[in-house]
């Protein structure tokens, strides 16, 4: 499997209850490590190109907040987190007692080490139920960060994934605390390979 383009419709429609699983036990990481309750929307999975991902976040000028992982192991691939600014703002003010910052280019290394955090908290709770549900390990990197444009960001990326594809599997939720959205978005990157391995371990080839 080349590219992700050649996806039938049961497969995607499996990659997204593999979605499903993931984001769920994310969400209940995410509400523990906030002592909150937390809601989660039903995941989406879509194939679209690379140059369309800053659209969906509001515009190649919108500045998100990106956290980078490598998915290590027999499935292996990236795994990346985009958050927009509004929302990382919310989770340093609930996560760090008196923080009142206001805009996360001010953020010291507290926040940037919370953020991380938050990343390395929601990919490794999304690989885990994926390692049970394949019965196949899978870890991932200490995760990095940047905020940037979107536009500047996901090119960054091109760069990195287009020897792959030019196309990206997305599964995109949304976590809901009390009143507040924490809009996420999810980008699951497998490697063409891996990415058969997972339809062969989930019974869909």
């Amino acid at each position: 499997m080349e590219d992700v383009t050649t996806l039938t419709k049961i497969q995607l429609d499996a990659l997204r209850e593999v979605g499903n699983i993931g984001s769920g036990n994310a969400a209940s990481a995410l509400a523990q490590f906030l002592n909150r309750k937390i809601d989660m929307a039903v995941p989406t999975a879509t194939i679209l190109d690379f140059k369309d991902i800053p659209t969906i976040l509001g515009g190649p000028s919108t500045l998100v907040m990106g956290i980078f992982l490598k998915v290590l192991g027999e499935i292996s691939g990236r795994f990346l987190l985009l958050i927009p600014a509004q929302t990382s703002i919310k989770l340093l003010r609930t996560l760090i007692p008196g923080c009142e910052i206001d805009d996360p280019l001010n953020m010291g290394e507290m926040e940037s080490s919370c953020m991380r955090e938050v990343g390395n908290i929601l990919a490794g709770a999304f690989l885990n139920a994926l390692s049970a549900l394949t019965q196949t390990p899978m870890l991932n990197s200490l995760p990095s960060m940047t905020y940037d444009m979107a536009g500047a960001m996901i090119d960054n990326v091109i760069a990195e994934m287009t020897a792959v594809s030019d196309k990206v599997l997305m599964i995109e939720t949304s976590f809901i605390e009390s009143e507040e959205d924490l809009k996420i978005h999810i980008f699951l990157l497998p490697e063409p390979k891996s990415l058969m391995l997972l339809l062969h371990k989930i019974g869909v080839n």
